[in-house]
């Protein structure tokens, strides 16, 4: 009985899986359609608009150079794209003044936790810190 409704109830939900993935395919396609007719009729516009000015022959030329632009636009970007990350990987690799100074402090806080105990270096950061308001209180 236990085994039959859970049989029934993955059923259910790999169905409604499927159909929702089914949906999304199908109307995905649609609007893919949609959107290459548009782009199409967008290029007969633009050619339409341009043969008064330049006639057939230019237009279509001027059309056809804009679309070789734009897609090896499109074949580059993927490219520039891997060496920016690459770049960026390969500069937080290099440790920067910033993060050296970090593990520094880190480094030094460290040690000196261990030498001289963490309550008596939380204690002394308290009293710098409130002596250091106290001079900036009296400049102000």
């Amino acid at each position: 009985m236990f085994s039959k409704l859970l049989s029934y109830a993955a059923s259910r939900v790999a169905g409604h899986a499927v159909d929702g993935l089914a949906r999304r395919a199908i109307w995905g396609g649609v609007a893919a359609i949609c959107l290459v007719f548009a782009f199409a009729m967008a290029l007969l516009i633009t050619f339409w608009m341009l043969e008064p000015h330049f006639g057939a022959l230019q237009a279509g030329l001027i059309i056809a150079a804009g679309l070789t632009i734009g897609g090896l636009i499109a074949l580059a970007v993927p490219g520039i794209i891997d060496r920016s990350e690459k770049a960026a990987a390969e500069a937080a690799k290099e440790p920067g003044a910033v993060s050296q100074t970090v593990a520094s402090v880190s480094h030094e806080t460290e040690a000196a936790v261990d030498y001289f105990g963490a309550v008596q270096v939380v204690a002394s950061a308290f009293m710098f810190g409130l002596g250091a308001a106290r001079q900036v209180r009296r400049k102000a």
